[in-house]
């Protein structure tokens, strides 16, 4: 009962490892320095959208656009958003990403000008677009990748990008950190990776000691309301030191490190350990519903799965199991009839039923417009019901 898959390939094989391929609506925020290692990734998103034959759009501040457009080829549409070209304006800028995300779904884009952009408008109007472009691209289903150089933006810039877009990943000194992956496991969540360019391709390999030293440092850094200044002067070393070991750039040495766990009170286990889980899962519904019913959630150890139902006009359904277990359904659009044992409730957008004691055995569209609801078991503690056929 899955959907069809909304994973397409970023055209590095590391980076598709690492995040399991981007998601359709997935807007990268790439805060890096180097625009040789930019343009490759850059390049091989758009080569593998390309050859699909999907619409491929590059925004660029580059005076170099001629060559810019010899590189991508003619399956890239460039815009020129130089102060003085077609789409300088902020605006029109805006409506033109939006409009060719629209008219060639999924899309994908390419902004290589934030830095430009909040240099000419000023940073809170370069924010204010990045917030408005990158939510709707995601509405639409699109892919972005974002150039966001830190020296250039600074801090606040990147912080208030951050909370809004769904990947932030910072490439410095050699190598890649995850800051922000929504949709991915945990255990992808700030994850440190060396980074090399070999023979044009862009290659990722494990930094596991220092991913974890500096995951741990910061840890244990904000549990306790340290900043780097006070961890650096209980460790006796410098705050950059501190500051380049979280962001995973250089480590510590052994004497640093059992002196630090000393002033602490802490085991070195504690310092490597991880930054537990963020205390929640994000599900996303598929952008293309193919089967009737769609796994949205299905968490074995939280012991709850969430299903979404799609109901054409007219169409009746049922689950093609049976679940021994508190079930509640929920109606989002549409009027829909529920089976619910021997009770034949009609339900309308927003209502709610609650199964404690008996099943849900079907559900039935009573209009010609399709309908959507939510299916939520709860499994019991002692683990997973087995599954009974219906």
């Amino acid at each position: 009962m899955g959907a069809m898959n909304d994973r397409v390939s970023s055209g590095v094989p590391d980076v598709d490892a690492l995040l399991g391929g981007l998601l359709l609506g997935d807007n990268v925020v790439w805060v890096l320095e180097n625009a040789e290692v930019a343009r490759r990734l850059e390049d091989a998103m758009l080569g593998e959208a390309a050859a699909r034959g999907e619409g491929c759009l590059y925004v660029s501040v580059s005076a170099q656009q001629a060559q810019l457009r010899a590189r991508l080829g003619a399956g890239v549409t460039v815009l020129d958003a130089r102060p003085r070209g077609p789409y300088g304006d902020a605006a029109m800028l805006e409506t033109t990403i939006i409009e060719a995300a629209r008219s060639h779904p999924p899309g994908y884009v390419v902004v290589d000008g934030l830095a430009q952009f909040a240099r000419r408008w000023g940073a809170a109007k370069a924010i204010a677009f990045f917030s408005r472009v990158c939510p709707r691209l995601f509405d639409l289903g699109a892919v972005a990748y974002w150039r966001a150089p830190r020296s250039a933006l600074g801090p606040s810039f990147i912080d208030q990008v951050t909370s809004v877009t769904q990947c932030v990943l910072e490439i410095s000194d050699g190598h890649l950190r995850v800051v922000k992956a929504e949709g991915r496991p945990s255990s992808v969540q700030a994850r440190l990776l060396r980074l090399e360019v070999s023979d044009g391709t862009v290659r990722l390999h494990d930094e596991r000691a220092l991913g974890r030293l500096g995951q741990g440092l910061e840890r244990v850094r904000r549990e306790r309301n340290l900043s780097q200044t006070d961890l650096a002067s209980l460790a006796g070393v410098t705050q950059s030191a501190i500051s380049q070991a979280e962001a995973g750039r250089r480590g510590l040495s052994l004497d640093t490190l059992l002196l630090l766990s000393e002033r602490l009170n802490i085991g070195i286990d504690d310092l490597l350990a991880s930054a537990p889980p963020g205390g929640h899962v994000l599900a996303r519904r598929p952008r293309t519903l193919v089967d009737p019913l769609t796994s949205l959630l299905d968490d074995p150890q939280v012991g709850s799965r969430v299903y979404l139902v799609r109901l054409g006009p007219g169409e009746a359904g049922a689950p093609d199991f049976l679940h021994k277990g508190v079930e509640l359904v929920l109606v989002a659009s549409g009027l829909v009839q529920i089976t619910i044992g021997t009770d034949t409730p009609v339900m309308r957008a927003g209502d709610a039923a609650l199964a404690t004691t008996v099943a849900v055995s079907g559900w039935r569209n009573l209009i010609n417009t399709p309908a959507l609801l939510f299916w939520v078991l709860r499994d019991e503690p002692q683990g997973r019901p087995r599954r009974a056929r219906l």
